[in-house]
């Protein structure tokens, strides 16, 4: 597991998952509400069910998505 902050791009959590899943891409959980002192984060997991290439998918879809 690891969180990303999403604080430098503009875009909240929300709208960077309904962006992430209009590329049938499930994103991070959303980290905003339960703890708000690490800003616009969501938690994401990782398990040896995900190769290279969806880890891969996953950055560039939020290269994407935050460049929106």
């Amino acid at each position: 597991e690891f969180v990303v902050n999403f604080d430098a791009t503009g875009h909240s959590v929300a709208d960077i998952n309904k962006r992430l899943l209009d590329l049938e891409i499930f994103g991070g959980k959303d980290l905003t509400r339960d703890f708000p002192e690490l800003g616009a984060s969501a938690l994401y997991c990782v398990t040896e069910v995900h190769t290279q290439a969806d880890l891969e998918r996953l950055a560039d879809a939020l290269k994407e998505v935050i460049a929106q």
